[in-house]
């Protein structure tokens, strides 16, 4: 037996359809944008404040979708071209080059709606700092005291030069950076110095982000599979930003560890030929046979 279904119904139904396709399509691309940007949390945050990079809070209305796109793929090729907006962004981040993403338009149209999805309600106000804006800077205030101990220090210091192993068995960071300390052990030289770290990339947040989320490939590559823990997270914060306030002339201080390393070695090398010179034979071996000889002659 056969039902008959009128148009009307089957326009109705092909109509529902659409629309939860468009919804499921929707809530998709929200989910992949979210999953794409967990590579930007290192350097930027939506709504939290600066990192290594600016706040992407609201990115859509202080430029074009064509300008975002094109960043995203290469920051410094707008660099170079002389994009003022894009000179500006470099100068005031420290000279700090942006990775290029060779991502398809339809991944970096997710990340720009997954950032949308947050945007603020258009208002009236002057940039003043609203109630959860203090609150927050209150909340960051006391986590920091909570957590900036010198057992942290001591424990993140440990971690740095590999005295204490990972819990995941990533490669100490003393690998490939160096930290100028009072007792500084000489790190690797493959990547920068972190000494001043801390206020160069934006205090903890930054500290935290590169940390959970690494932005340069050999980093992220060699903690792919060895994903730090919180806790080591937050002892390395800590011991990066005390190094950062005690430190100062990072590469003043190197230098000068090594010429007086240098001097003393020099000073060591002196005394030891002097001895050995004091004892020197002053005359021929056969003076004395000669010697003897004219005296019976």
């Amino acid at each position: 037996m056969k039902v008959k279904i009128s148009k009307s119904r089957k326009k109705s139904t092909i109509a529902i359809l659409a629309i939860g396709l468009i919804f499921l399509v929707s809530t998709l691309t929200a989910q992949d944008g979210e999953q794409l940007f967990q590579q930007c949390k290192a350097c930027h945050t939506i709504g939290q404040g600066k990192l290594l990079g600016p706040d992407l809070l609201d990115v859509s209305k202080r430029r074009d979708a064509a300008w975002v796109k094109n960043f995203i793929k290469s920051s410094q090729t707008m660099v170079k071209i002389g994009d003022a907006d894009a000179v500006a962004l470099f100068e005031e981040f420290n000279k700090l080059p942006m990775l290029d993403y060779k991502l398809p338009d339809t991944d970096i149209d997710a990340i720009i709606k997954y950032i949308d999805s947050f945007s603020t309600p258009d208002s009236g106000d002057n940039g003043t700092k609203s109630a959860a804006d203090s609150l927050a800077d209150v909340k960051a205030a006391e986590y920091l005291a909570s957590i900036d101990t010198d057992e942290n220090e001591a424990k993140g210091k440990a971690l740095f030069q590999g005295n204490r192993k990972f819990k995941n068995g990533g490669a100490a960071c003393i690998s490939c950076h160096h930290v100028n300390t009072s007792d500084a052990v000489q790190g690797g030289l493959l990547a920068m110095d972190l000494t001043n770290t801390f206020s160069r990339i934006g205090g903890m947040a930054g500290i935290k982000g590169i940390l959970g989320f690494p932005p340069y490939p050999a980093m992220r590559d060699a903690y792919q599979h060895a994903a730090l823990t919180d806790d080591e997270s937050v002892q390395l914060q800590v011991f990066l930003m005390r190094a950062d306030k005690k430190g100062g002339g990072v590469a003043e201080n190197t230098v000068s560890k090594l010429m007086k390393q240098g001097i003393i070695g020099v000073l060591v090398l002196l005394v030891i030929i002097s001895l050995v010179w004091f004892k020197r034979k002053k005359r021929s071996v056969n003076y004395q046979i000669i010697k003897r000889q004219r005296r019976y002659s």
